[in-house]
């Protein structure tokens, strides 16, 4: 049974037992543990039941997989994207991304991302973090276009995939995102794609 199945069930039948929630919280918070700890090839079945005590029948009930189960564990923390305020910035959903992606995350989910794209945990990965955060990004990105405040001729999904590059390409030299990387890749891209020539 998947996660919308069992949501629904739940509607159905009322209020959830608060041990079964209180199981799927240790469940969840054990998958993420073993997520920043050691990436997400270690979270198996296996591993989040010897981490967490709880049975290896009980989360083979509630996910058929590991890959389910690490996707249920990402949408339990990974905010849906959303439609942006009138207040953001492309700068904030910039800040936002890199702080889960390579500080939250740790650097397990690039190496997967990069190593095995293709793997079940890849697309996993990609559609429920990856994805809807750099959508997010590009969505701001193409807000300000549209408002004359980046060049017509700037190519947007060139520019989400060059941040994402060199934020990997940053750790790959220092081992690390110094606290102010973001702020100067937002200024240096800006420089680039602004219309006005000190909007940095």
């Amino acid at each position: 049974m998947g996660c919308e199945d069992r949501e629904r069930t739940a509607d159905t039948a009322g209020a959830v037992d608060p041990r079964t929630a209180r199981t799927d919280r240790k469940i969840v918070a054990g998958a993420l543990r073993l997520l920043r700890e050691g990436g997400p090839q270690r979270v198996t079945i296996e591993a989040v039941s010897a981490l967490t005590g709880v049975a290896k029948t009980s989360i083979y009930r509630r996910f058929d997989n590991s890959p389910q189960l690490l996707e249920a564990a990402l949408q339990h923390t990974v905010a849906a994207a959303v439609a942006p305020t009138e207040e953001a910035t492309w700068e904030q959903a910039l800040t936002d991304a890199v702080d889960l992606l390579l500080r939250d995350m740790g650097m397990g989910v690039a190496i997967t991302l990069l190593q095995d794209p293709n793997s079940a945990t890849a697309q996993v990965l990609r559609s429920a973090v990856v994805r809807p955060h750099m959508d997010a990004l590009r969505t701001l990105l193409q807000r300000d276009k549209d408002r004359g405040l980046i060049r017509a001729a700037v190519d947007l999904d060139m520019v989400v995939d060059f941040i994402l590059g060199a934020a990997y390409a940053h750790v790959a030299r220092y081992g690390s995102l110094d606290e102010t990387w973001t702020e100067r890749v937002h200024r240096a891209v800006t420089e680039l794609i602004s219309t006005r020539p000190d909007a940095a």
